[in-house]
């Protein structure tokens, strides 16, 4: 008994690993973690979707698992596609964000000597809410909660065996080893972000244009395949 347990926790911890490196997990946290860089800023946006993500998924499959439903294909197909949508927007509003944040040239002054360097305009970020900022992932990690984790929730009835408490738990492992893969992920997405800022930031802004354009072509593609 004990060992067909951990069995299911570990095979549930792993598919965690795993699942949470999904392309549109993966380009939805880097996208939005580019608005704010930093290891912290892209900590918290991977730890807010992680909770959006888990919180679904317990509820979804427990309610599932509880009643005896599956999920209609229907559903899944019209999350799928909003999944699409989603990284098409976030895409654009990081977009519509770099241009208002452009790059300037700033003077400074150490004693008798002046020097000048490029920096980035972060005045928009005063103006946004920091509520807002901590619901977009949420939200986000809900839909992805609600799109892409078929494949846990149909082996519920595989692992368990009737029992719902398995079930919690089976979920709850999964869950866990989603959000430390993504934490991990974050971290260093952060990391590289905050030493090319300082390197060449440059190229560091081409590379925040250049994820959220990736968002909207892969968004597009999602999107094309889920009609």
């Amino acid at each position: 008994m004990f060992s067909s347990v951990s069995t299911m926790m570990v095979a549930g911890f792993s598919l965690g690993l795993l699942h949470a490196l999904d392309a549109d997990h993966v380009m939805a946290v880097s996208a939005l973690s580019s608005r704010k860089p930093g290891l912290l800023s892209a900590i918290k946006h991977s730890a807010h979707w992680a909770l959006g993500h888990a919180g679904v998924l317990l509820a979804s499959g427990l309610l599932l698992f509880g009643l005896g439903w599956q999920i209609p294909q229907a559903f899944s197909n019209l999350a799928e596609a909003s999944v699409g949508l989603v990284l098409i927007i976030i895409g654009l509003v990081c977009i519509w964000q770099f241009r208002k944040q452009p790059l300037r040239l700033s003077h400074h002054k150490h004693g008798e000597v002046e020097h000048a360097h490029w920096c980035i305009d972060d005045e928009l970020d005063t103006h946004t809410s920091k509520n807002s900022k901590a619901h977009t992932p949420v939200l986000v990690g809900m839909l992805h909660g609600l799109a892409g984790s078929a494949p846990a929730l149909a082996l519920i009835p595989v692992v368990v065996k009737g029992n719902i408490y398995s079930a919690f738990m089976y979920l709850l492992v999964f869950s866990l080893g989603v959000m430390l893969s993504m934490l991990l992920f974050a971290a260093g997405l952060g990391v590289i972000q905050k030493n090319l800022k300082h390197i060449n930031i440059r190229f560091y802004q081409f590379s925040r244009y250049l994820i959220a354009s990736a968002s909207i072509l892969l968004g597009g593609f999602w999107l094309s395949q889920s009609l």
